[in-house]
């Protein structure tokens, strides 16, 4: 059997001391060692006293073995209490950090009543302000300011219970006088508000501080949709006039009742904003958002020195609000996420018969539309990353109808339609036409030569020639100006050539879209111009004045299938949206059913026969839905939507965005 080292040593010891050479027996060492082995008997463990000794018996080697298997012990322990802490703990969100946002806009107005016109103003307007319902995540309908609400059987009387405790960004308590005072202001023709025909006909009561009805004068199953508009504090715009009030500082210095509340903007030099910040509202009634400051940074374009891009690529911003398709590559780096998100959005051709006599006539607006190819334009502009459609009427949207198509021809096709309607000119006899014009306005522009008559007078000389070098240069000026592309002209009976301008955004997507088109139209004999108008100018140089031929526009429908304010001839003229100024009365009727049925098969009855009207008049061409993406810095996380009604549904679930985090204990577990 093996025996410790230590016990040989004590053995030896004893020996020692039992048989001394002297011959004297140590009797008091001898009974100590003798009481010490028999305190040993029964004993599984040494007392304290005993361990204490322990290293007297120990080599120098048995030491540092002993002492190396302590430490490894003592570490084990520590390991071991330190896993057991950590698998009792949870990484949680925290308050905290700074997210940068790049917008290509400029806001205008950050005002409920007037955003719906601006896609950056809507973007901080749902920030900070907050209505009666909003959308989560997931895109669904739920109360906000509102706690709960009831509607009656007739689907007409709608009661709002709302919050107690949600209070201003001032720290002024909200109230129904503030909703009172929101929809009247809506409702009030001179602040010409676009979202007055949502609410036409409501009539708004106060039924007490923390109630209101809203009173239908007919059934409008999209409603609830229209109450998620931001809530406007009375005490704070009450004593503005109303034909002020789009004028007003507090229309970008705004207080509201959502999870962010103004910090402060920064201008340029030349007045412009450049910069917006936001910071969380502790008060928020819902869960406060864990990002301490939002901001918005505001460029006028996307790429080149200065854009949003190179800034978001030197990390001078931490996100992109749309991400151009021809750009992505650009985007792409470590540490951003791409994000392509669905939208209910379609880009179409607006024809504006209000405008220019060409488009008065049906078949040449039939033409115009059948030559178009919107399989390749799709693909030359998107890569193929959308879907061509054939009518206002998108997919999950009641009486859309997949095998729906539009009438295609060939070109010839084409012309012969236009042909009854305008003559044709060859290019030689278009360029000598513009040569003749020119050289009138030249000799208009100069003194006419004089000739001697045989009674020696003198007279003008209209059809002297101009010198031959400034005939030469008149005729290469024309030909820069001519599309060799260009097959032939057509001719109106005042001999004006026919032409059509095609206004739209300038950004290459919409830039590229519309030279295509005007390529195709010219092989109708159609001069197609291309105008490329800033995006941020758009609203107010274009939509507002209605000054297009033909506009090229990308259409939010957003979640309400009511194609109203698109189409009924109500909504000609701004803020409406009625962008071809389209008036066909029986289409009114149809629409208002539509609006105003609350049974879904004839909701879907009326919706196809809309369609079917309006593509029979051919206001327009609807050429495709894009995708949008959306650029996130990886940094930010709780981000979780997948489709969207507007590009400003990004935000819904803002208060689940974080960037910082932190440890607590988790109960659940510890139990």
């Amino acid at each position: 059997m093996h025996i410790p080292s230590f016990l040989k040593n004590f053995q030896q010891s004893l020996k020692k001391r039992v048989g001394r050479s002297d011959g004297v027996t140590p009797l008091v060492s001898h009974d100590h060692d003798v009481k010490l082995i028999q305190s040993l008997r029964g004993k599984k463990t040494p007392s304290a006293k005993q361990w204490a000794r322990l290293p007297e018996l120990l080599s120098t080697r048995e030491k540092r073995l002993f002492g190396f298997a302590g430490v490894v012990f003592f570490a084990s322990l520590v390991w071991f209490g330190y896993g057991l802490l950590l698998s009792r703990m949870a990484i949680v969100p925290a308050v905290g950090g700074r997210y940068t946002e790049a917008v290509v806009g400029s806001p205008q107005r950050i005002n409920p009543l007037f955003a719906s016109t601006n896609d950056t103003d809507v973007d901080i307007t749902r920030l900070v302000y907050s209505g009666l319902m909003r959308h989560d995540a997931s895109q669904r309908l739920l109360p906000d300011l509102a706690t709960k609400y009831e509607v009656s059987d007739t689907k007409l009387v709608y009661t709002f219970h709302l919050r107690e405790n949600a209070l201003w960004h001032d720290g002024q308590p909200f109230t129904a006088d503030d909703v009172l005072f929101t929809m009247d202001s809506i409702q009030d023709p001179e602040i010409n508000s676009p979202l007055l025909v949502s609410f036409q006909g409501v009539l708004v009561e106060k039924v007490d501080d923390y109630t209101v009805r809203f009173t239908l004068s007919e059934p409008f199953p999209s409603f609830l949709s229209s109450l998620t508009v931001g809530i406007l504090p009375e005490h704070i715009w009450s004593d503005i006039p109303a034909d002020q009030l789009r004028l007003s500082q507090k229309n970008i210095q705004p207080i509201g009742t959502g999870p962010y509340k103004f910090l402060k903007l920064i201008k340029d030099d030349s007045g412009r904003i450049v910069r917006y910040e936001l910071t969380r509202f502790e008060d928020w009634y819902r869960q406060a958002p864990y990002i301490q400051e939002f901001i918005f940074a505001f460029y006028s374009t996307y790429d080149g020195p200065g854009g949003a891009i190179q800034d978001l690529r030197e990390k001078k911003v931490d996100g992109l609000h749309f991400v151009p398709y021809n750009l992505r590559g650009q985007v792409t780096r470590k540490h951003l996420v791409l994000y392509t998100l669905q939208l209910p959005q379609y880009t179409a051709l607006m024809y504006n018969q209000t405008h220019t006599p060409v488009l008065k006539t049906l078949d040449v607006r039939t033409a115009l539309r059948c030559v178009i190819d919107k399989e390749r334009i799709l693909r030359e502009t998107l890569d193929n990353e959308g879907n061509v459609i054939h009518s206002p009427v998108l997919p999950e949207f009641p009486g859309y109808d997949p095998a729906r198509t539009t009438e295609r021809c060939d070109t010839a096709t084409a012309n012969e339609k236009i042909d009854a309607e305008y003559k044709r000119l060859t290019g030689e006899d278009y360029k000598k036409k513009l040569v003749e014009q020119e050289i009138a306005r030249y000799k208009e522009s100069v003194p006419t030569t004089t000739t001697s008559t045989d009674e020696g007078d003198t007279q003008n000389d209209p059809d002297a020639d101009i010198p031959h070098e400034v005939r030469q240069q008149i005729e290469e000026s024309i030909d820069a100006q001519l599309d060799p592309a260009q097959p032939f002209y057509r001719v109106d009976d005042d001999g004006n050539i026919v032409t059509l301008t095609i206004v739209t955004s300038d950004t290459t997507e919409y830039s590229q879209a519309a030279h295509l088109i005007a390529g195709m139209w010219q092989e109708l004999g159609i001069v197609a111009n291309v105008s490329l108008v800033p995006a941020k100018d758009i609203a107010k140089q274009v939509l507002k004045e209605r000054q297009y031929d033909v506009l090229l526009y990308g259409m939010i429908v957003g979640e309400d299938p009511d194609q109203y304010p698109f189409w009924h001839s109500s909504q000609i003229d701004f803020p409406g949206l009625n962008l071809s100024k389209y008036v066909n009365k029986k289409v009114d009727t149809v629409l208002e059913d539509a609006r105003e049925t609350t049974d879904e098969e004839e909701r879907i009855a009326k919706y196809k026969e809309f369609q079917d009207l309006l593509l029979a008049d051919v206001p327009g061409v609807f050429l495709y839905i894009p995708t949008y993406t959306y650029a996130l810095t990886d940094m930010v996380q709780g981000f979780n939507v997948i489709r969207i009604s507007h590009p400003s549904d990004r935000f819904n679930g803002i208060e689940s965005w974080y960037i910082k985090t932190k440890k607590v204990w988790n109960a659940r577990q510890a139990s």
